[in-house]
């Protein structure tokens, strides 16, 4: 068994979700989902990303327990023990599923990179932090500036 996050992860986590749930109560577009929350990417392919993304087009994939294919956006925040998991078999993974988007967020640097797949790979569209909004596909008017994933009220 993996050991349980730091406070920290689950903070910056929680605030992506709370700025992704009202992103998607105001557009209607789709809905947000944290972990624990299995998505069965392929046959023996399960993951559980930080956080996944489904727009309402993929709705048929939400089933009672779990999600069945491919989410529009997987984005997971790294931790020291999962680095190499989060940028290499996870990525990859995801990519075989055809998952459009990978959001990989790095709590040190307090910076998101956004990852785009085309023709079956992953192509970085950058590294953002500060003041900079995401340039994302799945989620295209989402103006919120990276540091507002970064705030918390214990540092």
């Amino acid at each position: 068994m993996s050991p349980a996050p730091h406070w920290s992860h689950q903070e910056i986590v929680g605030e992506i979700f709370a700025y992704l749930r009202n992103y998607f109560r105001v557009t209607d577009t789709g809905g947000a989902f944290i972990a624990p929350l299995d998505v069965e990417l392929a046959h023996n392919t399960i993951v559980q990303p930080d956080i996944v993304v489904l727009l309402k087009s993929s709705r048929k994939k939400l089933q009672e327990r779990h999600i069945i294919g491919a989410p529009d956006l997987a984005i997971e925040v790294v931790s020291p023990t999962s680095a190499t998991h989060d940028r290499h078999r996870k990525l990859a993974a995801y990519a075989r599923a055809g998952v459009p988007e990978y959001w990989i967020i790095e709590p040190d640097s307090r910076t998101v990179e956004v990852l785009i797949l085309e023709h079956g790979d992953y192509q970085s569209l950058g590294v953002y932090r500060g003041k900079a909004t995401l340039p994302s596909q799945i989620v295209p008017e989402f103006m919120v500036h990276v540091e507002e994933f970064f705030v918390s009220s214990w540092e």
